[in-house]
């Protein structure tokens, strides 16, 4: 970039510098014609007249670097804009309204909302709140959703379980939750958990844990404040009376989830 600015700088200043050789004759030839009693103001005269040759040749040498300059300048601001322009395309892109239908998901056929189920945790979500809550963050597949009268009994292949100092190693583990929120068979989640006593159990119940679709994207609720930056609205179908999220879901790329892990172990 340095060359091919310097490069620019020279051939702009030959293309633009007066030429020096023709202003000296046609100096001399007006001299010519004077009188030998001027030629003691004449000399002086050249002088004057070189000094100011010289010096609108400086001046035409910096004006015209000081225009390559801001045209090189301008080129370069318009380039940096237009990236800019490119990335913010890219982001409103990401942020285009979808149906949770026209994103990819494994078949299932369990069902997404029970009305029965009442919620063991805390009424009102907030991350902030939750992740103070929560022992580790797993990505889970679901491999068995038993749903019983009052409760939900998920048998959950790890995926990968992830502590505030680095990545745990675990197989399989069960938990039963009373969340009207089911997760459902065939799918991956990745949700925040408790361990007490040796025993899993979801960080907070009542909201849709964070789902991920085949293709790498996620669906989170609105709560989720570290998830939100660049993520598009999803539209969903409410579910029963009591589903309270279905107008409140988004979705985002799956890389977003290291923002909400760094924020977790910061706390």
């Amino acid at each position: 970039m340095a060359k091919n600015i310097k490069f620019l700088y020279k051939k702009h200043i030959s293309d633009t510098a007066p030429d020096m050789e023709k202003l000296w004759d046609r100096i001399e030839g007006q001299l010519e014609n004077k009188t030998d009693k001027d030629q003691t103001q004449i000399k002086v005269s050249r002088r004057n007249y070189r000094k100011f040759a010289a010096a609108a040749a400086s001046l035409v040498l910096i004006i015209g670097g000081v225009s390559l300059y801001a045209d090189i300048r301008s080129e370069s601001d318009s380039v940096s804009k237009h990236s800019i322009e490119t990335a913010d395309k890219a982001r409103l892109e990401n942020r285009e309204e979808k149906t949770y239908e026209q994103l990819s998901f494994s078949h299932t056929d369990t069902k997404a909302y029970e009305d029965s189920y009442i919620p063991k945790g805390d009424d009102y979500f907030t991350e902030d709140s939750v992740l103070e809550d929560t022992d580790f963050f797993a990505d889970v597949t679901v491999l068995s959703a038993r749903l019983n009268s009052d409760s939900a009994h998920y048998t959950l292949r790890i995926n990968s379980l992830v502590s505030k100092t680095g990545e745990e190693s675990k197989t399989n583990i069960t938990i039963e939750s009373s969340t009207p929120y089911i997760m459902q068979e065939n799918r991956e989640y990745f949700i925040p958990l408790r361990k007490e006593n040796g025993t899993y159990s979801m960080a907070f119940e009542n909201a849709p844990q964070i789902e991920i679709s085949l293709d790498g994207d996620i669906v989170f609720q609105n709560g989720w404040k570290s998830l939100d930056d660049d993520s598009g609205i999803l539209k969903g179908s409410q579910k029963s009376k009591n589903d309270y999220f279905y107008d409140r879901m988004r979705y985002s790329s799956k890389n977003d989830l290291q923002d909400l892990l760094a924020k977790w172990r910061t706390m």
